[in-house]
């Protein structure tokens, strides 16, 4: 492959359907490390519906500085008609933020219903694709702290009590609990971890990301076994906060 190709690719994506895959991938060989090939390789194998595609997505993840670039590299197309409205209208940065939290808790609630278990063997190509963090950079997530309205919900001081509460509780179980657990043999998680969760997402709409990563963690330590499940929102939820306090 030469040089001036490969700057034609850089310049000019769709130049990427003269280029083969053997091609590309002959230059992954020699420079296993030459990130923007490797960008490029995932994104042809992706164009033409390769079945190695998952595979060398997750290694693109690992070598990729930047997985923004390389979520926004293979779903732009997607992303972009998701953005701009009929006619030429642009969503506000309000209304991104609104598709991205829907969205984001979409995402669990049809991975199973509340107080099911979901699979704690996770691929590691299932886990290099999920990223929600490149998620967020490819919505333009940029919510001006400015002007932001904030809602309180009905009964907010007691519901604030009951976060504040639950963070100074012990977490181990009693030793009566211990005892019903070890005859039953699973713990009886049910409603009680089903209406944390559902008043964590009320949170998270109000755009209160503390209070809800509060009762995520304590769920996490709650529910061990379910931890998979947990994992992916309180990062999410760490990066939120991370990026309000950013633009301060």
């Amino acid at each position: 492959m030469e040089k001036e190709q490969l700057y034609k690719c850089l310049k000019q994506p769709e130049s990427l359907s003269g280029v083969t895959v053997d091609e590309l991938g002959r230059v992954i060989e020699e420079f296993p490390f030459f990130q923007t090939v490797r960008l490029l390789y995932t994104q042809k194998l992706h164009a033409i519906g390769d079945t190695r595609y998952m595979n060398e997505l997750g290694k693109a993840a690992i070598f990729c500085a930047d997985r923004s670039k390389l979520f926004y590299l293979i779903h732009a197309e997607r992303y972009k008609r998701l953005l701009n409205l009929p006619g030429g209208d642009t969503l506000s940065e309000k209304d991104r933020t609104e598709i991205l939290l829907d969205s984001y808790l979409q995402s669990f609630e049809e991975k199973g219903k509340p107080g099911e278990m979901p699979s704690a063997i996770i691929g590691e190509e299932h886990v290099a694709s999920i990223d929600y963090f490149a998620y967020l950079e490819a919505m333009g997530e940029g919510v001006s702290l400015e002007g932001r309205e904030q809602h309180r919900l009905q009964h907010q001081d007691i519901i604030d009590a009951f976060i504040e509460k639950a963070n100074n509780d012990d977490i181990r179980p009693s030793l009566s609990a211990e005892r019903s657990e070890n005859s039953k043999g699973e713990p009886d998680g049910g409603e009680g971890e089903f209406l944390t969760e559902t008043l964590a997402k009320i949170y998270m709409k109000q755009q209160k990301y503390e209070q809800a990563l509060a009762i995520i963690k304590r769920l996490s330590l709650n529910f061990p076994k379910k931890s998979a499940y947990f994992a992916d929102q309180i990062r999410f939820l760490e990066y939120l906060i991370i990026n309000e306090k950013n633009k301060k």
